[in-house]
């Protein structure tokens, strides 16, 4: 037998579920600086604007083709919200390239208190015709550049003792899917180098946490995941019946960065719908 619930009661939850986020509370982050990787497209800009909106200053970083994104998307964040926008070119394949960019930014902005690693690709190929060049290709960009990255902009979060990191990984990094391997390994590396760097940093002070999505449906793959047969066989594997929009990935990501989740750190959070529990 269910539970009866007032009316006037059924009332306030209504009313508490259409509150509009962070209400009375929209600036928190004032003061502050994050900086989101791959943010000219899909999820980053997703991420950015909901730190925008919580007050905090912003570096974004993309690729040079699609750094004119991430340009119009600052210009919409500065007239939006009123707060600081950075942009500047970056190439997780290069070592050089990110310790260029990094102290590019350093020069600008005192400490970045923020980092969002959502910068990733993907290819689809069988193992059994991988070459080194695409296995190279995802894995120095996914892992091995996302922790350069990170371990540059950590030494000023040392220094000051304080910092949050979010690592974008994937339910591919905690299940198997087939064709996926460099992106599955990567994933899967990254989940744990959030874990290892969690328990070595947080004597500075450092939380380090991953988020992993399932499917999310942007503009680049919007025509592929609304595709009758991708959606015939990937569906039935989600219990909730229904992929992310990158808004579901950018709260939890605002929710794990911040000091809502001052306690939690090496922590994976799941944004999948389900797809794992079967």
């Amino acid at each position: 037998m269910g539970i009866a619930v007032p009316e006037q009661q059924e009332l306030n939850l209504l009313h508490w579920a259409e509150r509009p986020m962070y209400a009375g509370d929209s600036k928190k982050l004032l003061g502050q600086w994050a900086m989101v990787t791959g943010a000219g497209r899909g999820i980053g800009i997703e991420i950015a604007e909901h730190f925008a909106k919580s007050g905090a200053s912003l570096v974004l970083t993309e690729l040079s083709e699609y750094l004119d994104n991430a340009e119009r998307e600052a210009e919409k964040l500065r007239s939006m919200y009123g707060v600081e926008v950075l942009c500047k070119s970056l190439d997780l394949r290069s070592v050089d390239e990110i310790e260029q960019c990094v102290r590019s930014i350093e020069e600008q902005v005192e400490s970045i208190d923020y980092l969002i690693n959502n910068a990733g690709v993907n290819l689809l190929s069988p193992a059994l015709n991988l070459t080194p060049e695409q296995w190279d290709f995802v894995v120095d960009i996914n892992l091995k550049g996302t922790f350069f990255l990170t371990r540059e902009i950590a030494k000023a979060m040392v220094r000051n003792k304080r910092g949050s990191i979010i690592m974008i990984a994937s339910q591919h990094g905690v299940v198997g899917n087939e064709n996926r391997a460099p992106y599955c390994a990567s994933k899967a590396g990254l989940i744990h180098l959030t874990r290892a760097l969690a328990v070595e940093w947080a004597k500075y002070g450092i939380r380090v946490n991953a988020i992993s999505p399932t499917f999310v449906i942007t503009e680049a793959n919007e025509q592929v995941i609304n595709d009758h047969q991708f959606q015939r066989v990937n569906l039935p594997r989600i219990p909730l019946r229904k992929f992310a929009v990158p808004e579901d990935i950018a709260k939890s990501v605002l929710f794990l960065a911040t000091d809502s989740a001052s306690m939690i750190t090496g922590h994976n959070l799941v944004v999948d719908g389900g797809w794992t529990i079967i």
